[in-house]
Parts: structure tokens; C-alpha cells; sequence
């Protein structure tokens, strides 16, 4: 796939309709996101929030109208077209962070690098336009490339505010709910994905980690250009983002969303 991330694309929804047995999900009408925008859904739960992030991902099911995502058309890609274009171009955060529990949070945050040439050089030129030291942690591939890449993974675990980022090599399900976020959020940034798309990231957090967690979300996309999509329940209203969206008017749909 050629490096869609140099076009000037960003998030195109006309007339999406969702349904789940005989259910509407979503339905939205029309919903623009220029590329590098950062946008801030709120609404209830039930409102949809969940499943708009799901479906500008590409894992929405059962959808009709037309959604273009970084210049794609979701509806007629191929499977291992999509596929490419989420590992090289998408960051998600998942509501229930969706770490692989029997790897190591460190091995966690690296998975996209695994995954993606394309995420691997960009993490390597990041940390080093950063200068970046790592510390020992844990086992991890005996590779030059990998070792460069995990500078940047570093770079993120200590804007995450982890006290000691070198003590990462337990198994990602023996960490607290708010330090499971925090692996998510790192593994969603690594490598400056186009679009990153996060759904609840501060939830299992106090005040402080939330704000910490927003800008540092807010920071990175700005930095890199990144178009950011971000649902939440919180007041993010200082916090700056570009537009704040009310899922209760943008989706018209009469069913509460499926989890």
C-alpha cells in the first residue's frame, strides 16, 4: 500500500447506517474530520460513541453508506488491504484496553512495531529527533532495529508519568487497571499512526492522571499531524480540542448501541 499517511485525507462518513438484529446502531447522515483535526465525542452511554470509533477503524459489522478513512474506502477494500492499513496507519485505544495478558507490558507496546515496517522506522526517527537512553527491561528481541524502536516506547512510558519505566517485564494482566491504560495508550502511539482513535483512555485514572493522559494524547497527534478521535465522559472542555461533538445529535438512530 502506498504511503497514504503523505495525502491529505482524513475521515469522509455520508449516510451510515448500522444495525445489529434489527436494531439501529448508527445512523449518521454526514460526518467530516479533516485530516490532523482533533475531535472530542461526548454523549451518554448507549449513544453510539463506541461503535463510530469500531467502524472508523474498519471492525464495524452489518453498515451501509459510504465511510473513507485516510483516503480508503472501507466498503470496497480488500481484507488484507484494510488489514495493512491499520497496522501502519491506525492507533487504537480500546475502551477495555485489550492488552495480550500473557506478554509483558513492554512487549505490549511494542506490538505495532512488530507488526508494521512503516511504524518501526517512523519510531526509530522519533526517538531519535528525541535522543532517547533506554534502560534494561526484561526479554525482548535481540535485534539493532528493535532496540532503536524501543527508545521511543520509553520516550512515551515516562510522558505517562510510570515512576519506573524499566520495570516492565511482568505480565501485562499482573497491572492495575490504570496502568493497563497507560500500555494501551502507548501501544496506540508508537510508531505516529495517521489516525489515532481512542475510547474512554482515562477511565480507571484519578483527575490528575486524566489530564496528564488527554494532553498527552492531544500533544502527540499535534506533533505528528495525527487526525485524534477521542470519546469520553470526562468535561474535556479545556483542554482544546479542535471540535467537541454531541453523539445525541450527530447519530440519529433509535437503539442504544451493542457492546
Amino acid at each position: 500500500m502506498e504511503d497514504i499517511g503523505k495525502k491529505d485525507n482524513g475521515i469522509d462518513i455520508s449516510a451510515l447506517e448500522q444495525s445489529h438484529q434489527n436494531s439501529e446502531i448508527l445512523n449518521i447522515p454526514q460526518l467530516q474530520i479533516r485530516p490532523g483535526e482533533t475531535i472530542c465525542l461526548q454523549g451518554e452511554n448507549g449513544s453510539g460513541k463506541t461503535s463510530l470509533l469500531r467502524v472508523m477503524a474498519g471492525l464495524g459489522k452489518n453498515c451501509k453508506g459510504s465511510v473513507s478513512v485516510l483516503g480508503q474506502n472501507l466498503a470496497s477494500i480488500k481484507y488484507q488491504e484494510l488489514e495493512r492499513l491499520r497496522a501502519d496507519y491506525i492507533g487504537f485505544v480500546f475502551q477495555y484496553y485489550r492488552l495480550v495478558p500473557y506478554l509483558s507490558a513492554f512487549d505490549n507496546i511494542m506490538l505495532p512495531c512488530h507488526f508494521s515496517a512503516r511504524r518501526r522506522r517512523e519510531a526509530i526517527g522519533r526517538a531519535a529527533a528525541k535522543h532517547i537512553d533506554v534502560p534494561s527491561v526484561g526479554q525482548r528481541k535481540d535485534s539493532a532495529i528493535m532496540q532503536k524502536v524501543s527508545e521511543d516506547a520509553f520516550r512515551l512510558i515516562r510522558k505517562l508519568s510510570l515512576k519506573d519505566p524499566s520495570r516492565l517485564s511482568k505480565n501485562a494482566s499482573d497491572y492495575s487497571a490504570g496502568q493497563q491504560q497507560r500500555f494501551a495508550i502507548a501501544r496506540a502511539l508508537i510508531g505516529n499512526p495517521r489516525l489515532v482513535l481512542v475510547d474512554e483512555p482515562a477511565s480507571a485514572m484519578d483527575t490528575k492522571g486524566k489530564r496528564a493522559v488527554y494532553e498527552l494524547i492531544l500533544n502527540e497527534c499535534r506533533e505528528t499531524g495525527a487526525t485524534l478521535v477521542c470519546t469520553t465522559h470526562d468535561d474535556m472542555s479545556d483542554m482544546g480540542f479542535d471540535r467537541y461533538l454531541d453523539m445525541g445529535e450527530l447519530n440519529l438512530a433509535k437503539e442504544p448501541e451493542i457492546r
